[in-house]
């Protein structure tokens, strides 16, 4: 498969090695969604032996935590997949795909050694910031308003990460992230209706790990 347009972050080795993460899960991902057998599988109703979305979007979230556990390993902060306990201990957000925190949980459930899940339970005074990762952002309809408003209640800082969305749709998207209260959009790669060339940008992870990073810089 060709890429075109393909803008690198810029930078030495450091620069190589803080991306490498993002730009091997966003080949990973992208063989998925551009697979022949798969396009054939759906064009005829067939849904069986498909990977399902759900499982992609979870393999996703577990990327992005990946990455940020490493870009962020110098803050002192951790990276999980779970709830975040309200302050009066009563009441959980709605899942986080990802939520940047301080050390320590309430619980962790099955998060022992080779789990086969990993999901934490975090106080509210604890979470600096969550990321909902989404594998298409479609339009802006795509945008949960309701998610963020929601999280909010629980913490200041909700950011949106997309696997993919279409090009000429990246500004309106992103305006309509923050209008609706998202620190801001980022994604891995766009794809035209109809094409197999993904364009990347590789400057948008850069910024993506730079905003986090601020957040957990501060939240120290």
């Amino acid at each position: 498969m060709a890429e075109r347009n393909v803008r690198v972050g810029g930078g030495g080795i450091g620069a190589r090695l803080r991306l490498a993460k993002l730009r091997s899960l966003k080949e990973e991902l992208l063989h998925w969604r551009l697979d022949d057998v798969r396009d054939e599988m759906r064009k005829y109703g067939r849904k069986r032996g498909l990977v399902l979305d759900f499982i992609r979007g979870l393999r996703l979230s577990a990327g992005v935590i990946y990455a940020l556990r490493v870009a962020l390993s110098d803050t002192g902060m951790e990276v999980s997949w779970g709830h975040v306990l309200d302050r009066n201990e009563a009441f959980c957000s709605p899942e986080c795909d990802v939520i940047i925190h301080r050390p320590g949980v309430f619980d962790r459930w099955n998060g022992s050694k080779d789990p086969i899940m990993d999901f934490s339970f975090v106080a509210q005074d604890n979470a600096v910031a969550v990321v909902s990762c989404k594998s298409l952002v479609s339009g802006v309809s795509s945008i949960d308003v309701e998610y963020c408003s929601q999280m909010r209640v629980y913490v200041r800082n909700v950011l949106l990460f997309a696997e993919c969305c279409r090009p000429t749709q990246v500004d309106r998207l992103t305006r309509t992230a923050r209008d609706a209260g998202y620190r801001g959009f980022w994604y891995l790669y766009t794809l035209a209706r109809g094409s197999s060339e993904p364009e990347v940008d590789e400057r948008k992870w850069t910024d993506f790990l730079n905003t986090v990073h601020t957040l957990a810089s501060r939240a120290n």
